[in-house]
């Protein structure tokens, strides 16, 4: 990020779309996100540069950024609601998945994510990056580790009933025990 700041208004937003180069366009809205002020407006204006800023990252391929952009704008989420970090935070997670070849990089982002929210004890926010993560690792042919992350989750959104992420959970981890029964039988 850079070291001066734009004032967090509608003004430096504007001026981030009109820039004629991406790259420009990038460093004003980094700018935008180091204004200190924390008033009501400048955070939503804030949230509007970030919502743009993961838009310009992901359509310059620039995934590594994405990543470090979650990891700078921690302090940020703390002055937000919890559903609105959820939101910016699988948004941009979101972003990430739509840059060609970085299965990794979402899994490895995802866990330094669910590390992230058990520190900070974001429960609903973890498990929906937890969901996100087993769908990747069994992308990935990981099924182990997906099984048991599955497994887990399912047990802890029974407990909560949390309809809306258990019916996918569950489908996923009975997904993946008929994918394994199937290449059990193939080998004998």
């Amino acid at each position: 990020m850079s070291s001066s700041y734009l004032p967090a208004t509608t003004d430096s937003i504007a001026q981030a779309v009109e820039a004629k180069d991406p790259s420009e366009a990038i460093s004003i809205l980094y700018r935008v996100l180091d204004d200190p002020p924390s008033s009501s407006e400048a955070l939503r204006i804030k949230e509007q540069a970030i919502t743009n800023l993961a838009d310009l990252l992901r359509q310059e391929n620039r995934a590594e950024d994405l990543r470090s952009l979650l990891t700078q704008l921690r302090p940020f989420f703390s002055l937000i609601p919890k559903a609105k970090t959820a939101k910016i935070v699988r948004g941009i997670i979101d972003s990430v998945a739509k840059i060609p070849g970085t299965s990794d990089l979402q899994i490895s982002l995802c866990k330094e994510m669910v590390q992230w929210t058990r520190a900070e004890k974001r429960t609903f926010l973890r498990q929906r990056v937890e969901a996100r993560l087993a769908a990747l690792l069994m992308e990935n042919k990981e099924y182990s580790e997906a099984l048991t992350l599955l497994s887990g989750l399912v047990k802890e959104v029974r407990r909560l009933d949390d309809k809306l992420l258990l019916v996918p959970s569950q489908l996923l981890g009975q997904l993946q025990m008929l994918y394994m029964y199937l290449l059990l039988n193939k080998a004998l």
